[in-house]
């Protein structure tokens, strides 16, 4: 059952029931009233008659004759209101047995209807000497009956129009107050079938239907964001595949031909010793890629135990580290740290400044410089790696760190690289619980910065 349909008959069944019973009981009322002073009426009046009566006899003759009596009656009508239509007065003998066993004084009352009247019939026992007279009033509640009947008719019309009225109301209410749920379930639909940036459009002055249309709306955002990011990493895994399977394959392809041409050739000692180097530098290559994919692994999957590192001995180490490769590639370098506190991992920290310096020293042309040096802030130590070398074009400065990119990569294959440092050391920086930060200009060089906590580790 449609919602829109429920809360039509719902809303349709309490209008009706509390418009039906709440009239029915007002009319009821009216009537019963109406009803009930007009009997009161009657009873006065022919208690009053009776009176009279009494008292006409008090001061008549023991017997009361015929025209006695008359008068009686006519003097006692000529007082009476609208209320009673007739009185007589009869003795035992024309009157039905049910009225002689009636007690001295007593009186009753009976409704009767004569052809279209309704009248209502009180009688009186009154006992006069050794005579019993009864004292018949007849009162017609015709227009009051037809007065009742005219407001059951007219209620009943009441009704009927309220009915009819509130239904198309209540009806089009409930399709205006479910039309946005209409809305918005077409948008869950179609967001179900995959259309993920589907958006609902609902201007509703109802708190709960804007708050679920917004809802509605941030749902999509999000799962279109989450879609984006699944497909993002699936084209990641994706280039990963194929740059993996290359790099694989370039130095396999050496070692095997090299391999092929010791079996199947006959060299000389020198062709024999520049094969075996070549199949030994390959092969070196693959033992690094493995280990670099290795160590990648492990510091996804692996949670690090961070020290308390004095960041100005740390320099120190990395100042020995870097000699050799300052001469290998003919590059000076300075290193100005702090003597300060950081929490960090010493192991890997090592590893991520000198994969950082390394890269900077590769990406410089010689007889130039690189520079590493440290800024404290109130909460945490700004470490900086700055070149002045080739530098990264702005587009590509999002894909340093994706695994086995190079933006010039046969100058890298060149150097001995295979696109892992990078990553490696976004790994490192995030499980230092921060990230790498790129500033770079073609041609005009590279800064890489990150930040450390100060003081203790937590």
């Amino acid at each position: 059952m449609k919602l829109s349909f429920k809360f039509f008959c719902i809303a349709y069944i309490v209008v009706l029931l509390s418009t039906g019973l709440g009239g029915a009981y007002i009319i009821k009322n009216i009537n019963d009233t109406l009803w009930n002073t007009q009997v009161e009426r009657v009873n006065a009046a022919v208690n009053y008659a009776a009176d009279s009566f009494m008292a006409f006899a008090d001061v008549s003759y023991n017997e009361i004759s015929g025209s006695q009596k008359n008068d009686a009656i006519r003097q006692i009508k000529n007082t009476m209101d609208s209320s009673v239509s007739d009185i007589e007065i009869y003795t035992s003998g024309k009157v039905n047995s049910q009225y002689t066993e009636m007690e001295d004084n007593e009186c009753t009352a009976t409704f009767v209807k004569e052809e279209n009247r309704l009248m209502m019939e009180s009688v009186c026992k009154l006992n006069i000497g050794s005579t019993d007279y009864y004292l018949f009033v007849y009162s017609d509640f015709t227009d009051i009956q037809n007065q009742r009947d005219v407001f059951w008719n007219r209620y009943g019309f009441v009704v009927i129009c309220v009915s009819v009225v509130s239904g198309l109301l209540l009806f089009a209410l409930a399709r205006k107050i479910t039309k946005p749920l209409n809305k918005l379930t077409k948008v869950a639909d179609e967001i179900a079938l995959g259309n993920y940036g589907k958006r609902v459009e609902v201007k509703s002055s109802d708190y709960e239907i804007s708050a679920l249309s917004e809802s509605v709306n941030s749902m999509s955002s999000a799962i279109e964001q989450k879609i984006k990011e699944i497909q993002d990493e699936l084209e990641k895994r994706n280039i990963f595949v194929a740059d993996f399977t290359h790099e694989m394959k370039t130095p396999m392809t050496a070692i095997i031909g090299y391999a092929q041409m010791l079996q199947s050739y006959d060299l000389d000692d020198t062709e024999k010793d520049e094969a075996a180097k070549a199949i030994w530098d390959e092969a070196k290559r693959l033992e690094k890629l493995s280990l670099q994919l290795l160590e990648l692994y492990v510091y996804q999957n692996e949670n690090v135990e961070m020290e308390s590192l004095d960041l100005f001995e740390v320099g120190k180490q990395l100042n020995t580290t870097l000699k050799y490769l300052s001469e290998k590639y003919e590059i000076n370098y300075t290193i100005d740290f702090e003597k300060v506190i950081v929490s960090a991992n010493s192991v890997l920290l090592l590893s991520l400044l000198y994969n950082l310096a390394d890269n900077a020293l590769k990406a410089s042309n010689p007889q130039t410089s690189i520079k590493i040096y440290s800024k404290t802030t109130p909460i945490a130590v700004q470490i900086y790696v700055e070149d002045k070398g080739r530098g990264v074009a702005k587009e590509n400065i999002r894909l340093l760190t994706e695994p086995f990119y190079r933006e010039d990569k046969s100058r890298s294959r060149k150097l001995g690289g295979a696109g892992l440092g990078l990553s490696l050391c976004k790994e490192i920086a995030r499980i230092h619980g921060t990230e790498l930060d790129f500033e770079s200009e073609k041609d005009k060089g590279t800064t890489v910065s990150f930040s450390l906590y100060k003081g203790g580790a937590e």
